[in-house]
């Protein structure tokens, strides 16, 4: 009997010890993770002295049906297809994701480096919100980077409100890696900012400032603020950043139409085009603007 309760002891606490290990161990939590894909070759750049940027929230290819449930792998890797191709068509050299999974046990999918193959962007950076699970089974994601160049890995920092690892939701880290222009070293900084206490996402919004101090950055993301709320303002109010502070909206869900998502670049890059792309693959719409380096 002994060895019996023994035995059922054990695997009782199995589970929660592999849960465990596979959040605090194996997750790679505050650490940014780049690779490099040799194979994928990019298109020609549209011009020498211009960056195309595009921000996209991808809402996880909507894989997650709710509860347990998950949509089959070809079915999110279809949607994640016609994702991809909206994007593809900009040329960009840039594309900061928002909500993109790169792991999925129910569906077993990177959707990061899929986006990446499909558009033709070799250089991938991502930065786990979340990833929970079991070593082997387990589902991940946050913020990437997608990019015609080579990148450095930065940081990956909690933002103001992180909660312990198993929670998913509203979980907030920023994404930040380095690529060089003109030789220079500039800041790509991808966010998905608090979405319900907006008090929480200007306090993000200025840990974000705080943290990127007077280095050359590019915000780009789901900001989950309006143009005239506090994160924007405080953006704008910095007098570092370029870009559109309004526009056309980028995310739509019912009734509710709303630009939410912003491509932020250094005060010295010249804006020459912002605008989003009509596409509702997503429900969110790709934000793409062009910017032209100084000299």
């Amino acid at each position: 009997m002994l060895w019996f309760l023994a035995i059922l002891g054990v695997l009782l606490l199995v589970p929660p010890a592999l849960f465990a290990l596979n959040g605090l161990v194996l997750a790679h939590g505050t650490t940014p993770h780049v690779r490099h894909l040799p194979d994928v070759t990019p298109q020609p750049r549209r011009a020498e002295r211009e960056v195309t940027v595009v921000a996209y929230n991808v809402a996880k290819g909507f894989a997650h049906r709710g509860g347990l449930r998950f949509d089959p792998k070809d079915k999110v890797a279809e949607k994640l297809r016609r994702m991809a191709a909206v994007v593809r068509a900009e040329n960009p050299d840039l594309v900061f994701l928002s909500e993109a999974l790169t792991a999925c046990g129910p569906c077993e999918i990177d959707q990061v480096e899929l986006i990446a193959r499909e558009v033709g962007l070799p250089h991938v950076a991502t930065g786990e919100n979340y990833n929970v699970g079991f070593p082997g089974y387990r589902v991940a994601g946050g913020n990437a980077v997608l990019s015609r160049f080579p990148l450095t890995p930065v940081a990956n920092f909690d933002l103001a409100g992180r909660r312990p690892f198993w929670v998913t939701q509203n979980n907030r880290r920023a994404l930040a890696v380095s690529a060089e222009f003109d030789g220079k070293p500039v800041l790509l900084v991808a966010l998905h900012n608090d979405s319900f206490d907006m008090r929480n996402n200007a306090a993000q919004m200025r840990q974000i400032l705080d943290w990127v101090g007077d280095r050359p950055a590019v915000l780009a993301g789901d900001f989950n603020n309006r143009p005239r709320d506090a994160s924007v303002r405080l953006v704008r109010e910095s007098g570092r950043y370029v870009g559109e502070w309004d526009g056309d909206p980028t995310f739509f869900e019912g009734d509710r139409k709303e630009r939410i998502d912003y491509v932020f670049a250094p005060a010295g890059w010249e804006l020459v085009e912002s605008r989003v792309v009509p596409d509702d693959t997503s429900d969110h719409r790709p934000l793409v603007c062009r910017f032209r380096l100084p000299g």
